[in-house]
């Protein structure tokens, strides 16, 4: 560990140490250079085991939603499957691992930070020192994104925004209504912005760089909070009441809500009036941006990422891209570009209702979701057939091998944001590739900006004084993504756009709670999922049973190229029956992608349950505060929702 976790180590059981600090805050804090090194001890918790590195960025967070589901879902390892079907329990290991748990390192970064700011304003002459302004700035975002977290998962958490050097009795803070952090990230962030330049003007190791700190980033994460602040969540009867809860808005006053939405307005306008430069022209290009370890901010549409040492830390691949199936680990590295071996979980895959909500010619489709597996064997895995792998891969002699892409099922339409293929020069080779975890993209902002201008699930209307047009900066990303621009706003309208847009990349299920209709949600998905799986009811919704497609030959995916699926047909409504160019004869494959031998009806509820129970889709939407964390509060935390 570094200087920052030697010196800033806390002293209860959440925090690591007991021996005191051989450096002093005067010492740390009237120099620049280990400033910034405390700085780095923070960001170091996002990399640790059991954190964002392997955990809360790589789908044990976030999921089931009603576009996205974990394969997780149907792990023969239980208490993955608590995580994401909404039946979590107070032990459950995969999350609740004592010191190496979130709770533990979401923890550590508050008092880290708290440190660093205490320090900071007493030694470091912020006022005077550009580079120290910049990093209290930095710590206050920090601890903004780590207290913001905690709410996201808990809810209602202890509220400490003091040290526990200048407050010993700190570690006993209580279980704390969610409204007084909000209240407190209001502040927090907007002095975090006033500190912060545009991240071309940062100092130092900061400037232009899409993983550290900037105005943006804090204006955007105000936003997220206004928006959530303002939104509707499951909250206990009250604070204490073990059992009873309901959903509800977070703030009662209505002119309170308005004022929140104002708030995030303006913060949101203010980063399009000064980077507006930043939405990309084409949808693939900042996730082909964040696999190849772009962290040029100035040429990335995202606003700031989690970042993760190349090759060492962080698991976003191994989790997050499409699966690479046991048997070709061994036999891939070397023919897929980025791929050099070692696990591929493809455990986040695109809901089948999300894939055939899409307009057909929404570019973001085939970016979102990726229909298949690399293969490289003879082609055996498309057919057994030599004549026809001769018709699906002209010039390639039958039995040789070569690299293609294999279709998979409606159950395994895997998440398509994170490619191999896109990972540049660098290469996956274990379970660690070091790819960013992306977190507030410049889309989002704008989608962000047309929900607070309509006032949100409330309809508590801010007055607009920004000089922008909302409909206006939600069109852009429809545009963008090649479809007809809207020409109205409502709620149900940007809860579809977000939808499309920003599907697999962990707001969905924060946005369906901070809407208040996660229950209604995931029920109307499970019901749509169902009528899928039969034959009778999938045909009277128009849906086919078979996908037709060919092959394309593409120079790009590994040293001798590879071969990908083009052209795909019946994946949209209405797409139910052969078109008459997709012959066998022209080189065009057809597959049945609802049936299995081997398991019947692939979206049956054994094989694609999203939830435990419709009880459950309320009372489990937050995790509980883990057993063993209860059990060392002396009495000042507990568990509600009947925990």
């Amino acid at each position: 560990m570094g200087l920052a976790a030697m010196v800033f180590a806390g002293c209860s059981d959440f925090f690591d140490t007991n021996s005191p600090s051989t450096l002093d805050k005067k010492t740390v804090f009237s120099n620049e250079e280990r400033t910034e090194m405390a700085i780095y001890g923070v960001y170091e918790l996002f990399g640790e085991n059991d954190s964002y590195r392997n955990r809360i960025g790589c789908g044990f967070a976030g999921l089931n939603t009603d576009i996205e589901w974990s394969t997780f879902s149907t792990s023969s390892d239980v208490q993955n499957q608590q995580v994401v079907l909404y039946g979590i329990t107070t032990a459950n290991g995969k999350v609740a691992n004592g010191k190496k748990s979130i709770w533990y390192y979401l923890n550590s970064m508050v008092e880290r930070c708290n440190n660093i700011i205490e320090g900071i304003e007493e030694y470091g002459d912020p006022a005077n020192n550009e580079k120290m302004r910049y990093f209290l700035g930095e710590a206050y975002f920090l601890r903004s994104f780590a207290y913001l977290e905690q709410v996201k998962m808990w809810g209602d958490v202890p509220a400490r925004f003091t040290s526990l050097a200048s407050d010993d009795e700190g570690v006993n803070t209580p279980k704390t209504d969610r409204n007084v952090i909000f209240e407190q990230l209001r502040i927090d962030l907007l002095k975090a912005a006033e500190f912060l330049p545009w991240s071309p003007e940062c100092p130092g190791k900061a400037n232009n760089h899409v993983g550290r700190a900037n105005k943006a980033a804090a204006l955007a994460l105000l936003a997220r909070a206004d928006l959530m602040y303002a939104g509707k969540a499951v909250r206990p009867t009250t604070l204490n009441d073990p059992n009873g809860y309901s959903v509800r808005f977070n703030i009662e006053d209505a002119e309170l809500r308005k004022q929140v939405y104002q708030e995030a307005l303006e913060a949101c306008a203010e980063i399009i009036k000064n980077e507006d430069y930043k939405l990309a022209d084409n949808f693939a290009e900042p996730f082909q941006q964040i696999c190849s370890d772009n962290t040029s901010y100035k040429e990335m549409e995202h606003i700031w990422v989690m970042p993760f040492a190349d090759g060492a830390r962080g698991q976003i691949m191994n989790y997050n891209s499409p699966k690479i199936s046991t048997d070709m680990q061994s036999v891939l590295p070397g023919h897929l570009h980025g791929y050099g071996g070692g696990s591929s979980g493809g455990n986040v895959c695109v809901s089948p209702k999300l894939v055939y909500a899409f307009d057909k010619n929404d570019k973001r489709r085939e970016v979102t979701y990726f229909l298949g597996q690399w293969m490289y064997d003879n082609g055996s895995g498309e057919s057994s057939d030599d004549t026809t792998r001769m018709d699906l891969f002209p010039g390639i002699d039958p039995q040789a091998p070569r690299l293609y892409q294999k279709h998979t099922q409606a159950n395994n339409f895997y998440l398509g944001k994170y490619r191999y293929e896109w990972m540049g020069g660098r290469e996956h080779t274990s379970t660690d590739d070091g790819v960013d975890f992306p977190v507030l993209r410049y889309a989002d902002v704008l989608l962000m900006f047309a929900e607070a201008a309509i006032g949100g699930v409330g309809g508590d209307v801010p007055a607009n004084n920004t000089g922008l047009d909302p409909l206006a900066q939600f069109n852009k990303v429809r545009t963008r993504a090649g479809v007809a621009p809207k020409v109205a706003l409502d709620m149900e309208t940007i809860m579809q756009e977000r939808a499309f847009e920003l599907c697999g990349e962990y707001v969905r299920k924060y946005d369906l709670m901070r809407w208040g209709c996660l229950k209604k949600k995931m029920m109307e998905t499970e019901q749509y999922i169902r009528q899928m799986a039969a034959d009778g009811t999938r045909h009277q919704m128009n849906i086919g049973d078979t996908i037709f497609y060919k092959y394309t030959f593409d120079a790009t995916l590994g040293p001798n190229g590879g071969w990908k699926m083009d052209s795909v047909y019946g994946l949209a409504v209405g797409e139910t029956t052969r078109p008459v160019y997709a012959t066998k004869e022209n080189g065009w494959q057809a597959k049945d992608i609802f049936n299995s031998d081997s398991k019947g009806y692939v979206l049956g509820a054994s094989q694609y349950p999203i939830y435990t129970s419709e009880e459950q889709l309320e009372s489990r939407q937050y995790w509980p505060i883990f057993k063993d964390v209860v059990a060392t509060s002396n009495g000042t935390l507990w568990n509600n929702y009947g925990y």
